[in-house]
């Protein structure tokens, strides 16, 4: 038993080692193609590997976007939102591609989107990721641009969806914990 005990302990110890922190704030614009409003927003950024996510929005003040596992947390306009992704594939796909974009497995996120990708490699190490869908849909994600520091760090996000909108992360003071 009491080798178990400590078999267990190392384990959770190796695990929390393991974890990975990022922090940074963003600065979001929403941009609806039909109309031509844009919505700007700002507030920091948390990101624990694999699967924690939260942004707190400092403008417009009390907006919130939460992923802890499964769960998806929002509120953002006044409306809000807690969903069991492992329920509801749409909020799944968002999560699933939010994470993913930000740990940089972005062969999962082509894959889960139906994408081509495309990277660029630019001067010190820096890249540029681009997924486009490979056909047409009445939802998700036609383009997706991803910028990473040469750490790997993600310091910009484009996300345009098929329905017209584009949410588009500019992420800075960014550093792991």
């Amino acid at each position: 038993m009491r080798k178990l005990f400590t078999f267990i302990a190392a384990l959770a110890i190796a695990a929390a080692a393991s974890a990975q922190t990022v922090e940074g704030t963003f600065v979001q614009t929403k941009t609806i193609k039909a109309s031509g409003k844009s919505f700007v927003s700002k507030g920091n950024l948390t990101y624990t590997a694999p699967d924690q996510l939260s942004m707190i929005f400092s403008d417009p003040d009390g907006d919130y976007l939460i992923i802890d596992g499964p769960y998806l947390r929002s509120d953002l306009g006044g409306t809000a939102m807690d969903v069991d992704t492992s329920r509801n594939t749409q909020m799944r796909n968002l999560k699933n591609t939010l994470l993913n974009c930000i740990a940089g497995n972005v062969e999962t996120v082509a894959a889960e989107n139906n994408a081509d990708l495309v990277t660029k490699n630019k001067s010190g190490g820096a890249r540029t990721v681009t997924l486009t869908a490979k056909k047409a849909a009445a939802r998700g994600y036609s383009r997706i641009v991803i910028e990473y520091r040469a750490d790997g760090l993600m310091t910009y996000m484009l996300l345009e969806e098929f329905g017209g909108v584009s949410t588009e992360m500019k992420i800075s003071n960014i550093k792991k914990r």
